[in-house]
């Protein structure tokens, strides 16, 4: 019965929530990873307020309120606590929840990350201390492992589109320059974004870089990306990867029209000293033959350049797809020339303004002799291919502002063991 009580009480702020964050909110995080050899388990459950007040002062107030934010968590064993104050002068915050900058990495917590975008991400412990002037602000801040003894200092010259921030302890350094920014790209339909983010030192930077331009009355987009990062992230292959070893990716997509694709992607595995170890080039070539009011036939041709051989080695496709402005699946088979043979599906769909659902699947014969592709969340709005060598990986993306779900499967060759990771977070707008 009280869960009962429950659900209808929150259920309709769900459905009628307009403003996010709302001022008073809820939220479960979980993750976890299973195979034959390693098992991990995350959780997170937090409680979030938004107050705004408004000090008058001679007798007047400011046009604006003050803010004053407060989360709390429990992230797994661990209790904590973040607090934050900013109106039009001040920014003052500490805890490991709020910092004024939109920077995905910057001083990103490794134990989990949000899906939602309006949500903060979990930090370290920090604690900021900033000045604004108009649309700008530049401060200096504290961290854990990075900033402790010596504070660092960042500076944003205009709103969101650019941010810099440096610790002098570490000598590490964080850049960001989009646009449109983050914010405006929620709200408007611009056809173009860019955006870049670096960080780390000198002599190990990481980071990624975007750029799209897009035509949907006319089916056209163009697409680059570039990423560097941990290998784990853009490698899925047998042998065990270090924590040290980095990886990078380049992707070009060109698509002038509907099911007409062109794609560059190399994927690079570096080792702990620097060394490249392992290389992964794919060149992709796909147009229709023929097409229906609700299905194509596509042919595709794909060849792959893996450090395993020296020759580029070719493949054939056939396809069946189905492609509309927001919804789009496939599913077809790829014969290579060394006999590899793959069956790949996929699909996108975007329902309303809030559901989003994106899935691939990848199964290679178990006589395979090189890897393949499969395409991948990177950060909560980036994609990227990852290299793998399984028998079949599959990676599975629902979002909706109030709960999101991320899968990946993944089953070695000769059946020798499966992996499963998963992550479900839900976001509660218990109060308006």
């Amino acid at each position: 019965m009280k869960r009962l009580l429950w659900i209808l009480f929150v259920f309709p702020n769900i459905l009628f929530s307009e403003s996010l964050p709302s001022p008073f909110s809820m939220g479960v995080s979980f993750s976890g990873y299973d195979s034959r050899f390693y098992t991990k388990r995350q959780e997170t459950i937090w409680i979030r307020t938004d107050l705004c007040l408004k000090y008058p002062i001679l007798f007047e107030s400011f046009p604006e309120c003050s803010k004053h934010k407060f989360f709390l968590e429990k992230r797994g064993e661990t209790f904590l606590g973040s607090y934050l104050y900013e109106d039009q002068r001040i920014y003052l915050s500490y805890g490991n929840r709020f910092r004024p900058l939109q920077h995905f990495f910057f001083l990103r917590e490794t134990f989990d990350f949000s899906s939602f975008w309006f949500l903060e991400q979990p930090t370290v412990r920090t604690g900021f201390l900033g000045i604004k002037i108009g649309e700008s602000m530049f401060g200096s801040y504290y961290a854990e492992n990075s900033a402790k003894k010596q504070p660092g200092f960042f500076f944003k010259p205009y709103k969101n589109y650019l941010e810099f921030a440096y610790s002098p302890e570490t000598k590490e350094g964080f850049f960001l320059l989009e646009f449109p920014s983050s914010e405006e790209r929620k709200s408007e339909t611009k056809p173009y974004w860019f955006r870049t983010e670096i960080y780390g030192t000198k002599a190990d930077p990481q980071g990624i870089f975007s750029a799209s331009w897009s035509d949907r009355e006319k089916d056209r987009r163009i697409f680059f990306s570039g990423f560097r990062g941990r290998a784990g992230q853009l490698f899925n292959l047998s042998d065990s990867r270090e924590p040290e070893e980095r990886a990078e990716l380049f992707r070009f997509v060109w698509e002038p029209g509907l099911y007409q694709r062109f794609q560059f992607a190399e994927s690079d595995l570096y080792s702990s000293d620097g060394k490249r170890s392992y290389s992964a080039k794919s060149i992709l070539g796909r147009i229709s033959i023929l097409e229906f009011p609700w299905i194509a036939v596509l042919a595709q041709l794909r060849t792959y350049s893996f450090s395993e051989t020296s020759e580029w080695i070719w493949g054939r496709g056939l396809y069946l797809s189905y492609q509309k402005r927001f919804w789009k699946w496939e599913i077809g088979q790829e014969w290579r020339k060394n006999g590899d043979r793959l069956t790949e599906a996929g699909i996108q769909l975007s329902i309303g303004k809030e559901w989003k659902i994106y899935s691939s699947l990848v199964y290679a014969d178990e006589r395979n002799l090189l890897p393949s592709f499969a395409e991948e969340s990177i950060t909560p709005e980036e994609t990227g291919l990852v290299v793998n060598d399984k028998a079949f990986y599959s990676f599975l993306r629902i979002f909706h502002p109030y709960f999101a779900i991320h899968i990946r499967h993944t089953r070695e060759k000769e059946s020798s063991g499966d992996g499963l990771s998963v992550r479900f977070q839900v976001y509660l707008p218990v109060l308006e």
